[in-house]
């Protein structure tokens, strides 16, 4: 007979075997209740045991939480915790005898007769080589060895035992604390001769790069004056833009026979174009003559054409080496050129040369110079070269200081523009315009160094009073378009760059001689003023008007600018 039949229920109904163990243990007389007694209670027979035993395998549902385990568990926590704290009291008394022990090592030591002082170097390469001869640390001494430094932690013992561990942290750190109170005179000299070491380091440092420095300037002066290395003579004669200057091709004013006289007529009228055409003419015929290489380079400066105002400029200095005027317009030239070296030598000259301070530079050797403005052009300078020429023109500004010197403060403005500090210019221009209030070229430098201060709207107002001084300064018109785009005011700083290059192209030698061409107007116009106003078109989006600024179109750029 097959037993399948009994294990197995028709679509998944209970089984025949299930049916009949429900009926062996259903609890029909209520004896689990306690209504009946079980005397009469019949032996079991062999199916109900297999039954009962079928019955037993079946699984009880699982507890999700036993109290009595977690009882049971914080039990054995308490008993760990309380050994734990019995552990960490030895730790405690170990690291107490540990450092007893070192300090009365270090008495001993202190006590004997006979002690070799050791470098730093000799004491670490010591302790080094007592670490490398202690026993190697394995795992199985590792945990038997007495460690005071090793704090044996159980997983609970954050819960239980935080506040013993502080406590021990606490006791080991003021035995530190009283460890380093004992000073030995082994532990200062080390400190003494470590310092020593450090600042004896750093002063050979700092010797070594002045000295370094000082040899490599004196090995390049020297060069300069013999110029007997070839590289240094072609770099002297092909690659210094300012030393010779470049006259107009095509001039209208060449035949003029007073050139010089009608080049000061057009400068007194403010056409400063005009006058540097009258002014090339008069340097042609007489080179020696030093007021007109000075009127040359000095319109040419006001014209926004400082390369060639520095090489008319330097041919003035060459010929008259203590004219003060060349050589406070030098520095003004080389500032604008960014030749900070140049610029300070300039004024280092021109205070040299002052009858009233020159004794100031007596004090101050390495700032006198042998006067020559032939040196090659150069940004760098040192900064206390910078500051100690500052500080000579303001004593010189202490000798007399109820009278205000315009032209001590004018050099001192340019000083303070160089170290960048543009509120101290500022100050020292306001002093010279309130001396001199119809100096247009005071006016424009103190516009200058409001506007390098970030002061624009103060700058405009200054270039204002030096465009009613002389409306024909070229160099102001070009200022105020440069304030005017770092205002974002594009249109009206294109409009001032536009009149700016019109006054260079379209001057009053031009109209009053017709043989005056196009090539010259081109000469005449300043090539600065042509990229800011390329830059500013840039920034105002139009970018069909670059190809006029290419072509130098400028009658097309002003019709464009005309509403």
């Amino acid at each position: 007979m097959s037993l399948r039949p009994l294990v197995e229920g028709d679509c998944g109904a209970v089984n025949p075997l299930m049916q009949l163990g429900g009926q062996f243990s259903r609890d029909v007389a209520h004896k689990d209740e306690g209504f009946a007694q079980a005397p009469f209670e019949r032996h079991m027979r062999p199916e109900e045991q297999l039954v009962n035993e079928f019955l037993g395998n079946v699984a009880a549902p699982p507890q999700s939480f036993q109290m009595n385990a977690l009882l049971q568990e914080m039990r054995d926590i308490n008993l760990h915790g309380g050994a734990q704290q019995q552990q960490q009291q030895q730790q405690q008394e170990m690291a107490g005898q540990w450092s007893r022990d070192f300090a009365q090592q270090q008495q001993q030591q202190q006590q004997q007769p006979k002690m070799l002082h050791m470098q730093p170097q000799q004491q670490q390469l010591q302790h080094a080589q007592e670490f490398f001869d202690e026993p190697l640390i394995t795992s199985q001494n590792f945990m038997a060895a007495p460690a005071p430094m090793m704090m044996m932690r159980s997983p609970y013992m954050a819960i239980t035992a935080a506040p013993q561990q502080q406590q021990d942290h606490d006791a080991f750190f003021d035995n530190m604390e009283t460890m380093e109170t004992i000073r030995t005179p082994q532990v200062e000299d080390w400190i003494s001769d470590y310092q020593r070491e450090k600042e004896h380091s750093e002063q050979t440092a700092t010797n070594f790069n002045e000295k370094f420095w000082q040899r490599l300037q004196d090995e390049w002066q020297k060069l300069a004056e013999e110029n007997d290395h070839p590289w240094l003579s072609e770099y002297n004669e092909n690659l210094d833009a300012y030393k010779e200057y470049e006259f107009a091709e095509q001039n209208p004013m060449s035949e003029l026979p007073n050139a010089f006289e009608k080049g000061k007529e057009y400068l007194a009228k403010g056409d400063i174009p005009s006058a540097v055409l009258c002014f090339e003419v008069a340097a042609k015929k007489e080179p020696e003559r030093a007021e007109i290489w000075q009127l040359l380079g000095v319109s040419q400066a006001e014209n926004e054409m400082d390369p060639q105002g520095i090489a008319a400029l330097k041919r003035a200095h060459d010929l008259q080496p203590e004219n003060r005027e060349v050589l406070m317009a030098l520095a003004v030239c080389y500032t604008n050129e960014s030749l900070q070296s140049n610029a300070v030598k300039m004024l280092s000259n021109w205070i040299e040369v002052h009858p009233q301070y020159k004794h100031l530079l007596i004090a101050y050797p390495q700032l006198q110079s042998d006067g020559s403005a032939s040196s090659m052009a150069s940004s760098l300078i040192g900064a206390n070269k910078l500051r100690e020429l500052q500080q000579v023109y303001l004593e010189a500004v202490r000798m007399q200081p109820a009278q205000v010197d315009a032209n001590l403060q004018e050099a001192l403005g340019v000083l303070y523009n160089l170290s960048g500090e543009y509120d101290k210019a500022v100050d020292c221009y306001r002093s010279a315009v309130q001396v001199d209030p119809q100096n247009a070229k005071l006016w424009n430098r103190l516009g200058a160094s409001l506007a390098n201060g970030s002061r624009s709207v103060e700058a405009v107002e200054a270039y204002q009073q030096a465009l009613q001084l002389q409306p024909g300064f070229i160099r102001v018109r070009y200022n105020v378009g440069v304030c005017c785009m770092n205002l974002k005011a594009y249109k009206e700083g294109a409009e001032h760059l536009l009149t700016a290059l019109t006054m260079q192209a379209h001057t009053n030698a031009a109209r009053e001689l017709p043989q005056a061409t196009v090539g010259q107007s081109q000469h005449q116009m300043s090539e600065s003023i042509w990229s800011t106003l390329k830059m500013v078109i840039s920034l105002m989006g139009r970018s069909d008007l670059q190809g006029h600024v290419s072509d130098r179109n400028l009658e097309a750029l002003n019709e464009a600018f005309k509403d």
